[in-house]
């Protein structure tokens, strides 16, 4: 009976032995694991952000497919309604639009996802705008 006492503590202490070196295994990777954990959470971000970009694309379309967009609303009042815009930039020969504003659709595809262009005046108010899709264009 003593024996079986004697003979525990030696297989407790194997077992700690293997689960260190197995924990040791594990750290050796340290690095890389959270490397990947990493990715995945800028993953998940770039999700999140992509569904909000996607949401408010979604409201701007609708409200101009639906007549809700108004001209003479300021951009101030369409940015804060639809988010910013992926890019701002004054127009080509056109005298009295002040600036042109770009939404994206977000998931598209690349070079051939649909686009709504804002065209702003000179007191930044909302002077008309145009839905560009590859193959057809809508102007209103």
């Amino acid at each position: 009976m003593t024996k079986n006492k004697t003979f525990y503590p030696y297989i407790f202490f194997l077992s700690l032995i293997a689960v260190f070196l197995s924990g040791c295994v594990y750290l050796k990777n340290w690095n890389d694991v959270m490397f990947m954990k990493g990715l995945e959470n800028n993953q998940k971000e770039m999700q999140v952000t992509l569904d909000k970009e996607k949401k408010l694309y979604d409201k701007l379309k609708a409200d101009i497919d639906n007549g809700r967009l108004r001209k003479a609303v300021t951009k101030r009042k369409v940015f804060s309604i639809y988010g910013e815009a992926a890019l701002c930039k004054p127009p080509e020969g056109q005298a009295d639009i002040k600036e042109t504003c770009f939404y994206r659709d977000p998931p598209g595809k690349g070079l051939f996802s649909e686009m709504i262009l804002l065209n702003f005046d000179a007191q930044d108010r909302l002077f008309s705008w145009e839905i560009q899709d590859p193959g057809k264009q809508e102007v209103k």
